[in-house]
């Protein structure tokens, strides 16, 4: 026989347990004693909770919410509930590798409910599937309170039968074939509702037929057509290769030719430098020739001048010769008494061919300088 002991009870915010609270069963028999309104049926009703209980009826309660505490005077409010119930399993009557179980519930003002084993999350459905079969959960035994025979006396049998299937430790089983005729039930009921979409697609069998023999035909016009369009590409694509080829051949004429171009250009860049270097030195030797030029026109200016003077000079001097022959003709006549004169008028004579002289080589010499100008 196997035997589930209590060991211990730890509540923390639920119904009249505000603050943390540890309550241990190490003795065969443990007792509750209080006066009325101590608390004592709120230890049962936590047992009953974190064991998966529902009913708010069974709780004591109008709703889930008035588990948790709802505050005092002196004591505020709690957010959430939690109870955990740990349990001997030594001799392995629950399906957990362990030698205690921690069964775990907690519930929120928002609604929220959770449930733990051994600390890990489950869901309720785990937490009853563990409980099965063991007297306790929320259709076991194990918490009869006042009231309760006689409830279990005067029920109908059939309910009467469930306690005893739940003692026998048949409930697991009996639960398992209500599951499995629930989802026999839905599958029949699957059944029916694919015989009749069968029943109506059959209807569709012919239009989709026709559809099918459709579709086979623009399956087959379209690989047709995918082969007419991939001939068609592979032939504008031959066409492209040839043109590409063509214009890479084109291309490597216009860079050879503009590198030919290039060279030239800049040959012709080269040649209209140094035209510019000659055409800026000849600037400056035209430049140089204009002063030149300039200073030799002043000085052309200047032997003009000279010239005109000398030649008026020259005439000047020829006049006076002739003045001085005439006066000689007439002194010839007279040569007793103007003797003197006519040496003084040869001596001066003289004076005159020389300077005349001098005068002539003078203009030979400008004629020659105006002659290299």
């Amino acid at each position: 026989m196997f035997v589930l002991y209590l060991k211990s009870l730890e509540i923390q915010g639920f119904k009249s347990f505000p603050n943390s609270t540890r309550l241990t069963f190490d003795k065969p028999i443990t007792g509750i004693v209080g006066p009325n309104g101590s608390g004592k049926s709120n230890i049962s009703d936590a047992i009953l909770w974190v064991m998966g209980e529902q009913s708010t009826k069974t709780l004591r309660g109008g709703k889930m919410e008035d588990v948790i505490f709802g505050g005092t005077q002196r004591r505020s409010q709690k957010s959430f509930a939690e109870v955990s119930l740990i349990l001997d399993n030594s001799e392995g009557r629950l399906q957990v590798d362990t030698s205690e179980v921690m069964l775990t519930r907690r519930y929120y003002r928002s609604g929220e409910s959770e449930y733990y084993i051994n600390q890990s999350l489950v869901r309720l459905k785990d937490m009853n599937d563990l409980l099965m079969d063991t007297g306790l959960g929320r259709e076991g035994y194990c918490i009869i309170g006042q009231g309760r025979i006689g409830e279990i006396l005067s029920t109908k049998s059939k309910d009467r039968r469930e306690i005893f299937e739940e003692a026998a430790g048949i409930s697991r089983y009996r639960h398992r074939k209500d599951e499995s005729e629930r989802k026999l039930h839905q599958t029949e009921e699957n059944l029916l509702r694919i015989g009749d979409k069968i029943s109506e697609l059959e209807l569709q069998v012919g239009p989709l037929r026709e559809q099918a023999e459709i579709a086979k035909k623009y399956l087959l016009l379209r690989d047709e057509q995918r082969g007419l369009e991939i001939s068609m590409w592979l032939k504008e694509l031959e066409g492209l290769s040839t043109r590409s080829e063509k214009a890479e051949m084109d291309h490597i004429t216009a860079t050879r030719s503009l590198d030919a171009v290039t060279l030239d250009l800049n040959s012709f860049f080269d040649d209209s430098e140094s035209l510019s270097e000659l055409t800026r030195d000849s600037d400056v030797e035209a430049e140089s020739i204009r002063v030149l030029v300039s200073e030799s026109e002043g000085k052309h200016g200047d032997i003009e001048s000279s010239i005109a003077v000398l030649k008026s000079q020259l005439k000047g001097n020829n006049d006076q010769i002739e003045n001085i022959d005439q006066e000689l003709q007439s002194q010839d006549e007279r040569e007793g008494g103007v003797g003197s004169q006519i040496s003084d008028r040869e001596d001066r004579l003289k004076v005159i061919a020389e300077e005349k002289a001098k005068k002539d080589e003078d203009m030979n010499v400008l004629a020659t300088e105006l002659q290299y100008f």
